[in-house]
């Protein structure tokens, strides 16, 4: 009875040595995946998020329209008179100001409006994915190295473009 005794001891030992490390692993890959930490290329990102190039699709055509008027004033002024050349140039000083202005307005309100939907989108992303930490690399030191295998640039990329035709 002894023998069966030691016998039985040992299998219970080996049972629950075999389910708490298949616990441990279970739970360790676990917590891993839940820890995983990632890094995204910013630029990347914006350049290619569709409703940025929206927006600018849009601006474009103001500047275009204001480039025009500029370029129209500019042949004119070759063919006046002396007078009407100082009043040109008056009026092509103001159009350049008010297109350099329109420009830099523009710029500003499309990268305000782009973080304003992209922020919660890769907070999503990162939800979804169990992520617990996304790091933005814009190539100017943020990060200085991230594994391939950590870049979830691409990923990302889809992601934002599916949620932004899909009215998100």
């Amino acid at each position: 009875m002894s023998m069966l005794k030691i016998s039985f001891d040992r299998v219970l030992l080996y049972t629950t040595s075999v389910l708490t490390f298949s616990l441990c692993v279970f739970f360790g890959i676990r917590s891993v995946k839940r820890q995983q930490a990632v890094f995204v290329d910013i630029g990347k990102l914006v350049a290619s998020y569709q409703f940025k190039k929206d927006l600018e699709s849009t601006s474009t055509r103001e500047l275009y329209r204001l480039r025009n008027i500029s370029d129209s004033l500019k042949v004119i002024q070759k063919i006046a008179s002396p007078t009407e050349r100082l009043r040109i140039d008056t009026t092509l000083s103001r159009l350049s100001y008010a297109f350099d202005q329109y420009y830099r307005q523009s710029n500003d309100q499309i990268s305000k409006k782009v973080w304003e939907r992209l922020n919660p989108v890769i907070e999503a992303y990162g939800k979804e994915n169990e992520m617990t930490l996304i790091i933005g690399a814009n190539g100017a030191g943020t990060v200085l190295y991230g594994s391939a295998a950590n870049d979830v640039t691409e990923d990302l990329i889809h992601y934002v473009n599916a949620k932004y035709e899909k009215g998100s």
